[in-house]
């Protein structure tokens, strides 16, 4: 028996978000390889919402293929809808087959005695299936469960919640869908063979773009020290802080901004301090008139801009305070000269901070878009979003509902740039600005950022590394130069000349093109193409040529023989 599991796909409620790509790909996958069964291992939603719920049910359902499943802790997040969503379950013991598969339905992180009654019928050739792995559940389920795993050591059991793979003999960790928080690697579902034992992987492939890399660049906290490691580097963007107006000597700083651009640098960025709102008055630092001027004196390219200091109560209570912020930053930045680019930064909850009116403006995408299109219409220069992705992610409870992919959805198109960086958590402490040391993190999977950038979903601007440790940025440059040193070769992928295969060979080396692949190979069968092979031969030494400056192209004929031979 062949069963394809899936699990914590973590779907928004807005269906633009890349989630809803990830789940239509894989309704194509497993129409194609038609396993016996579906199981879906929890986690439909991020955040409990009952329509989404249902939704895909109805998705998972239309493939008519047995489907089996239960919910995951991030669905029942909503007090309203997860005694609903709870019960909305498949039944424990099911039969597919000839095999017993068991649901085991744990989202609230205990077990029934109904389901341990029934899971103590399991055996070597069951398969069981739950949302957590056994020590997370509640102590007392913990207890039963590793007394019940002694007893049936040789069962399958797989489960998800971890968001990457694991095996340890008979207990599978399973790869999340969701790829915003798919660990070490791409987003996948995984098939099992019962008879076998085999498992197989197919991927949501999200690597990192292969145009990505000229747009990196480095903020630079300390400006001197790092302003010189851009150029030692060759990174063509950099930002410099509000605290660069405290460098001892201006000149000294405009003469290596001119050192950096003469060897390549293309697009300086300004940090602009804080404004606010106090009293019924608009509040700016000391620095933030000396910023100004350093942008015009160093001929900056672009400025970020934080969303205002000022609550939500009060802006909600008071409409015209974000009007009269944006008449105080339109008076100075229209001030400058040369044209700019103007990105507004997202912000994110802090310790101080309360779930509520009293926070600060700037938290979610609909307040920043507010405050940006405002300022688009008073601002002479180009407005967007320099969206920042480890501020997004650490925004708990706001996260929940407001996935990186749920953001990217909705500011893509207004994008100016990016800042990103990983999120640590520890001990309960997030902590913001650190290097990134795995494209696939453990609080931040860039697969959503890189697959959102490759398929034209957002705006292509520059990428700032944001981060704050002393050899950060040495750490994020070393992964991501590991990353790109990668040899790839694919040497089996069928066209549209294949009986078995859809694909148009520019298709296909395009699709290889853009997830970093320095070679690819087409391989088709000699009996699908027939008497075609001149012009297949033709076809694809044409491309070869037409993409020779960026990939490396081979071509095959399939021949297929007897083993025997």
């Amino acid at each position: 028996m062949k069963i394809c599991f899936m699990c914590d796909l973590h779907l928004p409620f807005r269906q633009e978000a890349l989630q809803y790509d990830v789940l239509k790909w894989a309704i194509e996958d497993v129409k194609k390889k038609q396993p016996d069964c579906i199981a879906f291992v929890g986690d439909v939603t991020c955040d409990g919402n009952e329509k989404v719920y249902e939704y895909f049910l109805k998705v998972m359902k239309d493939t008519e293929i047995p489907f089996l499943y239960i919910s995951g802790n991030s669905d029942l997040r909503c007090r309203e809808t997860k005694d609903s969503i709870y019960h909305n379950a498949s039944v424990c013991k099911n039969e597919i087959n000839g095999v017993t598969v068991f649901a085991v339905n744990d989202s609230n992180r205990n077990i029934s005695d109904e389901q341990f009654y029934e899971l103590n019928s399991a055996d070597e050739n069951s398969i069981v299936f739950m949302h957590h792995p056994i020590v997370s559940h509640s102590e007392e389920t913990t207890a039963k469960l590793l007394a019940w795993r002694k007893k049936h050591h040789e069962t399958m059991l797989f489960y998800g919640h971890l968001h990457c793979s694991d095996t340890s003999e008979n207990t599978i960790s399973l790869q999340a869908m969701d790829p915003d928080k798919s660990i070490g690697e791409s987003p996948c579902i995984t098939y099992y063979d019962s008879e076998t034992k085999r498992l197989r992987k197919a991927y949501y492939f999200a690597p990192v773009p292969t145009d990505i890399y000229e747009n990196f660049g480095i903020s630079c906290y300390r400006p001197i020290e790092q302003i010189n490691f851009a150029i030692e580097n060759g990174l063509k963007h950099i930002e410099l802080r509000p605290n660069c107006v405290d460098v001892d000597e201006i000149e000294a700083l405009k003469k290596l901004i001119k050192c950096w651009r003469d060897s390549g640098g293309e697009s300086l960025s300004i940090h602009l301090s804080d404004i606010g709102w106090a009293n019924g008055n608009v509040t700016a630092g000391e620095k933030y008139d000396k910023l100004v001027e350093l942008v015009r004196l160093l001929k900056a390219d672009r400025i970020t801009q934080h969303v205002p200091f000022v609550s939500v109560k009060e802006v909600r209570e008071n409409p015209e305070i974000l009007s009269a912020i944006c008449d105080y930053l339109a008076e100075k930045l229209n001030s400058i000269e040369h044209n700019i680019v103007v990105g507004i930064e997202n912000m994110h909850m802090t310790a101080k901070d309360k779930a509520d009116e009293t926070r600060r403006f700037g938290y979610i995408p609909e307040e920043c878009l507010e405050f940006m299109k405002i300022l688009a219409t008073k601002c002479k220069h180009t407005v967007g979003i320099n969206f920042d992705i480890g501020h997004a992610r650490n925004n708990v409870p706001y996260s929940q509902k407001y996935q990186i992919s749920t953001w990217l959805s909705m500011i893509g198109k207004y994008a100016v740039g990016y800042h990103i960086h990983q999120v640590n958590y520890e001990d309960g402490i997030f902590e913001n600005h650190m290097p990134i040391t795995d494209i696939y993190g453990h609080l931040i999977s860039y697969a959503s950022f890189f697959k959102c950038w490759s398929t034209g979903r957002i705006k292509k601007a520059p990428v700032i590394f944001e981060m704050r440790p002393e050899d950060a940025y040495e750490e994020t440059l070393k992964t991501f130069s590991t990353y790109k040193s990668r040899k790839i070769f694919d040497i089996h992928s069928h066209t549209f000349y294949s009986n078995c295969g859809r694909d148009n060979p520019c298709e296909l080396i395009n699709t290889a093109i853009q997830n970093g692949l320095s070679m690819f190979g087409i391989c088709d069968h000699n009996y699908g193409i027939g008497k075609r092979k001149k012009q297949y031969l033709a076809e694809i030494k044409d491309l070869a040529t037409r993409y020779s400056d960026k990939i490396k192209i081979y071509c095959g004929i399939e021949i297929a023989t007897l083993p025997e031979l």
